[in-house]
């Protein structure tokens, strides 16, 4: 839940009448991680900043979207018998298919925009996810993925024209074992300033050069609505001080930057 450490803390967050894409397009033309930060802070949540071992494929990726969590379970690697494999595959498709087809069938039931967000459990072995995985994805209206593990087929997932991925790292290997045991409920990333940060269903993503946050469902409208507020302040600023605005004149006016 949020705290209500800003005494003017929002109580009444604005709402838009608006879709996720324009969202996201709003979000990236205005925000950035400091006044995103400073947004969630003023609107009274805290402690949604997400741990530094999550990075960008590269410098300059902003991920922005709804959030769709997922849970994945690691396996040791199973040597199945053919029997095994067929009823292993038998109890799959009488529960709706292959645990990825339903993912993919859920990220398609969703209006475009949505971040996928996987929690491996800690497991850092495998990579838990690639460029076809990316592509199909994609071409159903994912807009990027956090991932708490690793991701492969970099050099192909960079050439994607809109896909920005935040892991803890790459690894070749799908070997190891994994399987997704929940999509669309609430997980549990690791955390910056507190031990974990849950992710629920709903909540938004919001990543760029200095690090992941995540916005509240309820407050998502009003952070970017501030946002974009303080974004149009600061360009007049940048422009007062760019023009020669003198240090006592700045701190007059301004305040402490």
């Amino acid at each position: 839940m949020p705290s209500t450490s800003h005494p003017d803390a929002r109580t009444d967050p604005r709402r838009l009448d608006v879709t996720d894409l324009q969202r996201i397009e709003r979000f990236r033309r205005a925000g950035y991680g400091g006044n995103v930060s400073d947004a969630l802070w003023k609107c009274g949540v805290t402690d949604t900043v997400l741990s530094a071992d999550f990075r960008p494929l590269r410098q300059g990726m902003v991920l922005v979207g709804r959030a769709l969590p997922v849970k994945v379970h690691s396996l040791a690697d199973q040597d199945l018998t053919p029997e095994e494999t067929m009823a292993q595959e038998a109890r799959w498709e009488a529960a709706g298919g292959h645990p990825q087809k339903q993912m993919m069938r859920t990220v398609a039931s969703r209006e475009n925009g949505t971040v996928l967000c996987f929690d491996t459990g800690g497991d850092r072995q495998p990579a838990h996810f690639g460029e076809m995985s990316c592509q199909l994805a994609y071409a159903h209206g994912c807009r990027g993925m956090l991932l708490a593990g690793n991701c492969r087929d970099t050099q192909y997932v960079l050439q994607m024209p809109d896909f920005p991925v935040y892991s803890f790292g790459t690894r070749p290997n799908a070997f190891g074992g994994w399987i997704i045991t929940d999509v669309d409920k609430p997980i549990y990333l690791w955390g910056h300033l507190t031990h974990y940060v849950r992710v629920t269903p709903g909540d938004f993503i919001f990543a760029d050069n200095d690090g992941v946050q995540l916005i509240p469902e309820a407050y998502v409208d009003e952070v970017l609505l501030q946002v974009e507020e303080t974004y149009e302040v600061e360009n007049a600023e940048r422009a007062e001080i760019a023009a020669g605005m003198s240090v006592d004149e700045v701190y007059r006016k301004f305040g402490v930057l």
